[in-house]
């Protein structure tokens, strides 16, 4: 369940004018969780984050900053501020002091990428980890669409700051959420309108043609954004829109030359993917950043995991699973913790065996409960053994990938049984029409949602001893 959204205003010092900012900016979770640090880009502001927020503030600290001359933030005029991006992140650095601070992951989108990896290099004991959506450090990242900028930055001429006109019309704000998109009706328009609304008050034109003409430094600062990552090897994930008529997929790609695990998801999406893909970027978020952020699962709590450290109890269990798999899956000692409960989880699975539901059905519906879940182990055990029992390599790819499934019936199964994940079982009337139009009955929707039970405690073990995928179901 999201937490309540806090909208609050600070004041910071800045110190290169000598002059207190006001910065406006969004928060949610509990006070000791583990901060993450949201940074918008242009020509947004915090409002960008207001769905992911709400997605993630039930499990961490999220906090997202206007950046001064955006949003609800102070916006200086120009001359007198001296609007660049080394001093936008020296603002943004005081901001992180002002409200104390000291450990945070960053996500990083467009503006906010530049603005990010300057306070990562300023202070890398205190960045534990590094989201970046559309948020560029390479040139090749770079697409044509910046032409009209370049020229500005080999000749500062008036002629060529008035060009750059056009990157601040109504057309072009709607452009940069609805290009790349399939379906722009998802797009909600007060998004834009929002964002347009700031962009035409009385100054910000120059506020913004001055950082267009300073982005340039940015350029020059990736060679440095690179050293950071290879130094420092921070946990690293880019969720990107494949689609983005600024910002191309290799300049996703390209962070894995310095951070060779670096985790990289593209989405068919543009450059404002939360727009459309809210749910598909925040699943891929919550598990990058429970595999990196939080402390006391894993061998914290657990230990290492093996058959010398289970209970003797136990024993008798593993034999029963080397019997299904040929060995003992990890997440089995896991839940050997407890051996009645381990006993009890393989008699579930063999209760629901014994169901109406076919047995590929069956796979589909673990899968997709632990695809909800967020649980990546379950989704590979399970995508597995559906190709063993027959599901065609097509299907097992898309189990995988969390996809919509060409199998009309396999597809309805896939989407009752996350719906009851999703909506805390409660299903809609239109998935039960969709489960009964593809054939299934009561007994079928019984059967799925015995099947999310199990993968309830199975994914909940899975995330509490965070094991390793066994290489038999790496696929």
């Amino acid at each position: 369940m999201s937490m309540p959204v806090f909208h609050k205003t600070v004041s910071v010092a800045d110190q290169r004018t000598g002059t207190p900012l006001n910065i406006f900016y969004r928060e949610a979770g509990h006070r000791d969780a583990p901060v993450l640090l949201l940074l918008h880009g242009f020509p947004s502001s915090s409002h960008q984050y207001r769905g992911l927020i709400g997605k993630l503030s039930d499990k961490y600290r999220v906090i997202a900053p206007d950046l001064p001359g955006f949003g609800f933030s102070d916006a200086p005029e120009a001359k007198a501020f001296g609007y660049s991006f080394d001093h936008i992140a020296e603002v943004i650095g005081g901001f992180v002091e002002t409200i104390g601070l000291t450990r945070y992951a960053i996500y990083v989108f467009d503006y906010g990428a530049p603005t990010g990896f300057r306070l990562a290099m300023a202070h890398p004991e205190r960045v534990t980890a590094i989201i970046s959506q559309n948020g560029n450090a390479y040139v090749e990242g770079l697409s044509d669409g910046w032409n009209p900028i370049r020229a500005y930055w080999e000749n500062a001429s008036a002629e060529n700051r008035d060009n750059l006109r056009a990157f601040l019309s109504a057309d072009t704000t709607k452009f940069q959420y609805q290009h790349g998109e399939s379906d722009i009706s998802l797009i909600a328009p007060e998004s834009y309108t929002l964002d347009q609304l700031v962009l035409d008050r009385p100054g910000s034109d120059d506020i913004q043609l001055d950082l267009f003409g300073d982005y340039k430094s940015n350029l020059a600062a990736y060679p440095q954004f690179q050293d950071y990552f290879r130094t420092h090897r921070p946990p690293f994930l880019a969720v990107w829109g494949k689609n983005d008529p600024f910002f191309l997929p290799p300049g996703a790609e390209a962070f894995r030359r310095d951070i060779p695990d670096a985790e990289i998801h593209f989405l068919d999406a543009g450059h404002f993917i939360l727009e459309t893909h809210l749910d598909e970027t925040a699943l891929i978020i919550r598990g990058f950043l429970s595999r990196t952020l939080d402390a006391e699962p894993g061998t914290a709590l657990f230990g290492v995991l093996g058959e010398n450290a289970a209970p003797a109890e136990a024993k008798p269990h593993f034999e029963t699973m080397r019997a299904v798999f040929g060995f003992v899956p990890v997440l089995g000692y896991a839940i050997a913790a407890e051996p009645a409960i381990l006993g009890t989880y393989i008699e579930m699975l063999k209760t629901l065996g014994a169901t109406s539901l076919d047995p590929i059905a069956q796979q589909v519906a673990l899968v997709a409960a632990s695809h909800a879940n967020a649980a990546d182990y379950g989704v590979a055990v399970h995508a597995t053994l559906a190709g063993k029992l027959g599901a065609p390599a097509e299907t097992v790819k898309a189990l995988r990938g969390g996809a919509k499934l060409a199998d009309a019936r396999l597809e309805a199964v896939r989407r009752f049984a996350t719906a009851l994940v999703v909506n805390r079982a409660q299903p809609s009337d239109s998935d039960i029409k969709a489960l009964k139009a593809a054939g299934y009955d009561q007994r079928a929707a019984i059967a799925i949602a015995f099947a999310v039970s199990i993968k309830a405690l199975a994914n909940a073990a899975a995330h509490l001893a965070r094991p390793e995928i066994d290489a038999a179901f790496l696929g």
